[in-house]
């Protein structure tokens, strides 16, 4: 990497050793603001793809490298990267991975963990932490990275990153249907009892199906990633799977759907996550319009129970008691995007189990003694 490993963790070291408070920060295109009394430790000199194996799958890339550029990059040796977060394009890969949140694409690929081979931190006292490896057989250490990766950089500031890569398809194709939320359920359910397996099975809620220049109702997009036959067949096999269920009728999508997604939903002030079950992404949108009212929008990733809620404000009183009513159903509920006083009253992941409680504090004293990165986990 061209940016100064060494400095960095000098910066980290000494602001530890002071009793201040640093907020990473790469693109600087997704938390809105810095909370109070921090200083932002800059990331993004970390920008470069140090090595890129495209024969191998494997890239080298640092934490302050955009995406778009990230994507051009790789496009070049005829190969991918399969995460497509909520926000602008040119936010930064280690912003992409700390705040965890997978797009459409995690149906088909996994959550962004998933895409990541190793990586390079530094912890809150200043030392440099490798974990993993660059190639798929060397993965020791690799739970410590599942962890850092989602974990807001609570752990450690990412600085560089080891990704697994795909091979660029022949085909990407989607098609959608949409109709009454209870028809979109029911269509969503037998294609998970038909064994659909595409690369994105996204429900989209009437507002924000409008606001990317499909149908005003509740939408299910299905989008198939890989060689001309499979792709057509898994389409295929979708609309097959349909046709019985007369309320659902096929819509139109724009060909740039899935990029609009991404700025859309990145655009909600606010953003939970709530953690559901496949069969039960419906009862956790319900959820959140009990509790936060009209909604901004709402997206469920429907193989994984993913659903992301938008709104305009949330106070603390109302995030504890919709964690409440999603903890007894075993779901957690991040802030996956919110300003920084959201942030430290409601906390990014909120309450915890007594087992994860203990684990995060153990990592925490681990990694941030000081405390020296400023972020809420926990209420």
């Amino acid at each position: 990497m061209t940016a100064d490993l060494a400095a960095t963790a000098r910066t980290v070291g000494a602001a530890a050793a002071a009793g201040a408070r640093l907020f990473p920060r790469g693109a600087g295109r997704w938390w809105p603001d810095v909370p109070e009394g921090a200083e932002v430790l800059d990331l993004s000199p970390f920008a470069q793809v140090a090595r890129f194996d495209a024969a191998d799958l494997v890239a080298t890339a640092g934490a302050g490298c955009a995406l778009d550029r990230l994507a051009v990059r790789l496009a070049s040796g005829g190969t991918w990267l399969a995460l497509d977060p909520p926000g602008p394009v040119g936010r930064s890969l280690g912003g992409a991975l700390s705040a965890g949140g997978a797009g459409p694409l995690a149906a088909g690929y996994g959550p962004p963990r998933d895409q990541v081979l190793g990586m390079t931190l530094i912890a809150g006292n200043g030392t440099v932490v490798r974990i993993g490896g660059r190639v798929v057989k060397n993965v020791a250490g690799f739970d410590l990275a599942k962890v850092v990766v989602g974990g807001h950089g609570a752990f450690g500031a990412i600085v560089e990153t080891h990704l697994r890569l795909r091979a660029t398809p022949e085909a990407d194709r989607s098609r959608a249907w949409a109709g009454p939320l209870e028809s979109v359920v029911a269509a969503s359910r037998a294609l998970l009892e038909a064994g659909a397996a595409p690369a994105a099975l996204e429900v989209l809620s009437p507002d924000l199906a409008e606001g990317l220049g499909t149908a005003g109702e509740w939408v299910l997009a299905l989008r198939a990633i890989g060689t001309r036959p499979a792709v057509e067949e898994e389409l295929e096999t979708a609309a097959l799977a349909l046709q019985s269920l007369r309320a659902c009728r096929e819509v139109a999508l724009p060909r740039d759907v899935w990029e609009r997604w991404r700025e859309v939903v990145g655009s909600w002030p606010i953003v939970l996550r709530i953690g559901a079950d496949p069969s039960s992404w419906a009862d956790a949108v319900a959820l959140a319009e009990r509790h936060l009212g009209l909604l901004e929008g709402a997206s469920a990733t429907v193989p994984r129970g993913t659903v992301r809620a938008g709104t305009r404000a949330l106070e603390p009183a109302t995030a504890s008691s919709m964690r409440a009513e999603a903890a007894r159903r075993g779901w957690p509920i991040t802030l996956e995007r919110a300003p920084a006083r959201t942030r430290s009253a409601v906390g990014i992941w909120g309450g915890m189990q007594p087992g994860p409680l203990r684990l995060t504090r153990a990592l925490r004293d681990t990694f941030d003694p000081a405390g020296v990165f400023a972020v809420p986990l926990l209420a």
